[in-house]
């Protein structure tokens, strides 16, 4: 019986929505090229078991597989939003949760960052999706990281570690002078990490072994443009590989040192900010030289009434800063499009990008902020085929993203 269990099991697997067994050919597509920045016209995209396996002219003739005539429509790579936090609210269930993946999937998002938040949750949502249980996009999450200075009179996170029987957890540390780094990245990664994100509490000395160990040991690092007391050039300059937030750049305009503790410094310093005098040229310039990614949170500034934010992310791009779209704002379910769509705008509209360079920013830029540019974010063979097709180019018009016709995520059409 266990071993009829057991071929029962195999077949179901066999199955499964993942498991796509015979090729799907997309015939006579634009492929919406972001490595080189063209549309290429008249390609098949071949694929097969999830995987994109060849993508050129006649590539798909004498190929046995499902045949869709796609004759005129562009293909490109699925979105990815690389600011989001979808497990910070307790009161929210895992079927709540399910619900905004699904609504980013139907709406082609196909991969999200996680900038930390509670990984019992996380994990359980990203297994739920790569089985099958949920519709959605791939999830890859961070452990938050913050120094004790972050910690006092600051209890916001605490609902991360909610029902854990100590005050942090794996995937919420506090790190000290004395703390064993090997072992905080170690427990971070068990519980299903991929990266850090550091949050406060740090300068750019406590900054440096901290980046280290985590790059040791395979992490990605995310962090806040400021971490008080390091400012954003600090920041850049320790190698923080995804920096968030605009609108934290206003501190590289404080001239006096600032403090670890968060409050304290905007007691004592944010009246006195000018945000039309900020100068945060150096800080992007070594954004640039280092080759780090800025993630700008631009539609969460301008909902804050941040409208100077603008400017930084204007210059950012004109610099050929790497940029990467993310929203960090919770979905809208009854909003007919998420806020990504958004965030794309104000580039746009707001910033001086074309839309080339915006879709630059939740594709191929947002997968390497993922620490996922080899499996995703672009239409290339060997990469999962995570992939949109629409009517019209989008690289005329950022708002064709909103015209989407099909949706294929890891090789499977979403019906």
């Amino acid at each position: 019986m266990r071993l009829i269990g057991c071929v029962i099991i195999s077949l179901l697997c066999c199955f499964h929505g993942n498991a796509q067994e015979k090729a799907i050919i997309l015939k006579n597509v634009n492929v919406v090229d972001v490595v080189e920045g063209s549309i290429r016209k008249g390609q098949d995209v071949v694929i097969k078991e999830g995987i994109i396996q060849a993508v050129g002219k006649g590539a798909g003739t004498g190929v046995s597989g499902e045949v869709k005539d796609l004759t005129g429509m562009y293909v490109m790579p699925g979105l990815i939003d690389a600011h989001v936090h979808i497990a910070n609210d307790p009161k929210e269930s895992q079927a709540d949760r399910a619900k905004h993946l699904e609504y980013f999937l139907r709406h082609g998002v196909t991969s999200i960052r996680d900038a930390a938040g509670d990984a019992r949750v996380l994990r359980e949502l990203k297994e739920g999706v790569q089985q099958g249980k949920y519709l959605g996009p791939d999830i890859y999450y961070a452990a938050f990281m913050a120094g004790p200075a972050y910690f006092e009179g600051n209890d916001r996170e605490k609902s991360m570690v909610e029902g854990w029987p100590e005050p942090y957890a794996p995937w919420m540390q506090c790190i000290r002078p004395d703390s064993d780094l090997d072992k905080a990245m170690e427990d971070a990664k068990e519980w299903g990490c991929t990266g850090v994100k550091i949050y406060g509490g740090f300068d750019r000395e406590t900054l440096l072994p901290l980046i280290r160990k985590a790059k040791e040991h395979g992490l990605q690092v995310w962090g806040h443009a400021t971490l008080f007391p390091a400012k954003p050039w600090d920041v850049a300059d320790a190698g923080v590989q995804v920096i968030s937030h605009a609108y934290m750049l206003e501190w590289e305009g404080v001239s006096e040192e600032l403090s670890g503790n968060i409050f304290e410094n905007y007691e004592k310093f944010y009246d006195k900010i000018d945000h039309d005098k900020i100068s945060v040229e150096r800080f992007l310039q070594t954004v640039k030289s280092k080759g780090l990614i800025f993630d700008p949170t631009l539609f969460l500034c301008i909902e804050n009434k941040m409208d100077w934010a603008t400017r930084f992310v204007k210059r950012a791009n004109q610099i050929g800063v790497k940029i990467c779209g993310g929203t960090d704002y919770t979905n809208d379910l009854n909003r007919p499009f998420p806020f990504i769509f958004d965030e794309l705008d104000l580039y746009v509209e707001k910033c001086g990008f074309y839309p080339m360079e915006a879709i630059f920013t939740v594709t191929k830029v947002a997968a390497e902020a993922l620490g996922a540019a080899d499996k995703v974010g672009s239409v290339e063979v060997g990469k999962q085929a995570d992939l949109l097709v629409l009517p019209g180019n989008p690289y005329d018009d950022i708002k064709e993203l909103r015209k989407i016709r099909m949706i294929i995520k890891t090789g499977n059409v979403i019906e």
